[in-house]
């Protein structure tokens, strides 16, 4: 068993993690690493309104963070290992990012009567807007143990579907260009999962993770499950993901989802691609929107409880998922320092109105192993009544001002790792 491998594997689960610096202090056996990304830059964005928007945005790439990250050797190929990571928005040095603004989706109204719509849209802003609100170590918080066997971690980690995802994503999970715009909003692919257990080993080419987690009460979360595999060799590699949530209150089968990618590298070039099928049957928005509206003593909520609690699981129902999004790029390495990154996606539901395909492109200028720069742009086809807007690493821009509109997005940004 290469503990190496499980070391990489499970400190950076293939999710852009930076290049950290070992600490001189730190004693014979073990290390301390200190590491972070720092992304910012100017963004432009058509589809807000009849003017274009731009402003100063953090994480347009990778997503600004802070992390530590540390091992202890305990001999006989074990050893512990942590990693803390924290994300922030250096435009601003919030923990979390400006709230949004803008409409609510068109389609989260479908079929609720225009006489209780005014009242209740708040109340849906208000858990919408909880999306874009972070934990403190909101990326990464575990601990595990490396055995010759593989490795055991608990805590808040990255999940083995979105692991899959991200490895056979063109953009690596960031980039406005990113086709996971298609189901963040609500979520539609969970990226990490708090109260986890993870098992996770990799030999000869194959990799395995298994995870497992519980809601332990909370109202939007209950029995997670999920595991992931793949295998490398020469210039291919594939892989699978697979998993289920149940959701908190009632226990009713919740998100599901399936990855499946691969990829293939010769020379220059990188071609890689995959298949993510979504479904939400009993999306845990519903339990939020029922309990939230349950516990107001908000005046002018009060008088239409009862509607409220009655439309809550349509809302939910309108802005959940069921729907397949294909999934692809192209890597081209220019040169040494260049690189130009080309992708496209289509999310296709069982319901035409959450429809979207994204194309994005992206060049990467290597001004050093540690800094790069970022051209790059989106368009959204948000077809007949989508409102999706581009979206990258923890950022989220908000809607379209009218459903069906299309947008694009264009910027400029620096990355620096350290």
């Amino acid at each position: 068993m290469n503990n190496k491998q499980l070391s990489v594997l499970a400190a950076a689960v293939l999710c852009g993690v930076a290049q950290a610096q070992t600490a001189p202090s730190a004693p014979a056996g073990s290390s301390v690493n200190v590491f972070g990304v720092l992304d910012l830059g100017v963004v432009a964005i058509d589809g807000m309104g009849d003017k274009t928007r731009r402003f100063v945005s953090s994480g347009s790439q990778m997503g600004s963070r802070l992390g530590f990250r540390g091992t202890e050797e305990l001999g006989g190929g074990w050893k512990v290992m942590f990693t803390l990571e924290h994300q922030f928005y250096g435009d601003t040095g919030a923990q979390s990012q400006s709230n949004p603004g803008g409409p609510i989706p068109a389609r989260a109204l479908i079929a609720i009567p225009n006489t209780v719509r005014n009242v209740l849209e708040p109340q849906l802003r208000e858990f919408l807007n909880r999306e874009v609100q972070n934990v403190y170590w909101h990326r990464q918080a575990w601990v595990g143990v490396v055995t010759p066997v593989g490795a055991v971690l608990a805590g808040r980690q990255y999940s083995p579907a979105f692991a899959t995802f991200a490895r056979f994503d063109p953009h690596l999970a960031g980039n406005i260009g990113n086709a996971f715009a298609a189901i963040t909003t609500p979520t539609g692919l969970e990226p990490r999962i708090d109260n986890s257990l993870q098992y996770v080993a990799e030999k000869g080419g194959f990799r395995l993770n298994a995870m497992v987690a519980a809601g332990e009460g909370s109202i939007p979360d209950a029995r997670f499950w999920g595991l992931s595999a793949g295998y490398s060799v020469g210039g291919l590699d594939i892989g699978f993901g697979h998993q289920r949530r149940k959701r908190g209150l009632d226990y009713k089968d919740s998100l599901e989802n399936t990855v499946l990618g691969a990829s293939y590298s010769m020379g220059p070039w990188k071609v890689t691609g995959s298949y993510t099928r979504v479904k939400d049957a009993h999306p845990s928005l519903g339990a939020e929107l029922r309990a939230g509206l349950q516990a107001s003593t908000n005046p002018a909520l009060v008088p239409f409880r009862t509607q409220f609690l009655q439309f809550a699981e349509q809302i939910a129902s309108n802005l959940g998922y069921d729907g397949k999004l294909v999934y692809g790029g192209v890597h081209y390495q220019i040169n040494e320092r260049n690189k130009i990154v080309v992708s496209y996606g289509d999310y296709n539901d069982t319901v035409d109105q959450r429809d979207v395909a994204i194309a994005g492109v992206a060049l990467e200028h290597q001004m050093s192993k540690r800094t790069s720069i970022w051209l790059s742009g989106s368009k959204v086809d948000n077809k007949s009544f989508n409102q999706i807007l581009p979206y990258s690493q923890g950022l989220l821009y908000g809607f379209t001002d009218k459903p069906g509109r299309d947008a694009s997005a264009y910027s400029l940004n620096i990355v620096h790792r350290f």
